[in-house]
């Protein structure tokens, strides 16, 4: 759970006393980037990002049947015309933590750019067809000084959906 209130204190001991207890923030990112949660804050631009490509659609975070929500129209006409290219990923580091935004290659070539990171833990914006030539391949993405691999949620769907 991640709570966010005004009296912090109060919180606390309400948590507490339903059997929950406080842990620290790096648990909370370590657990986060395992599962590929996007963190609004540091894994979407403003103006840039889509929800359908940072997974806010497959994490239950659009009603298709609702309508009338800001950028409604964008982000069903990407959907229905299968026009998703990329999608937040997790990837798995073997070296040092990127900065945010370096890019993530594949055989000298750009397919991705990272976000947020946290220990041997990364998200990272990835072309599918990159993500596909990796699998395929079964070889590692290199980001900055480090090399990285694919570690995809069971929830997480790469391929086109069928409408």
């Amino acid at each position: 759970h991640r709570l966010i209130a005004t009296d912090a204190e109060k919180a606390r001991a309400a948590l507490e006393a339903q059997g929950l207890m406080a842990l620290p923030e790096a648990q909370y990112e370590t657990l986060r980037l395992a599962l590929g949660i996007p963190d609004g804050s540091k894994d979407m631009e403003v103006d840039k990002s889509t929800m359908l490509e940072c997974n806010i659609d497959q994490l239950g975070g659009v009603d298709w049947a609702k309508g009338c929500f800001m950028g409604q129209e964008l982000t069903a006409r990407t959907r229905y015309r299968g026009l998703v290219k990329k999608r937040l990923v997790p990837l798995t580091l073997d070296g040092p933590l990127p900065d945010y935004g370096t890019p993530v290659t594949l055989d000298g070539k750009a397919v991705g750019e990272t976000r947020s990171g946290f220990g041997h833990q990364v998200l990272a914006l990835m072309r599918l067809n990159g993500i596909e030539a990796a699998q395929e391949s079964g070889v590692a993405f290199t980001v900055g000084d480090a090399t990285a691999r694919l570690a995809l949620p069971d929830w997480l769907r790469l391929e086109k959906e069928e409408i």
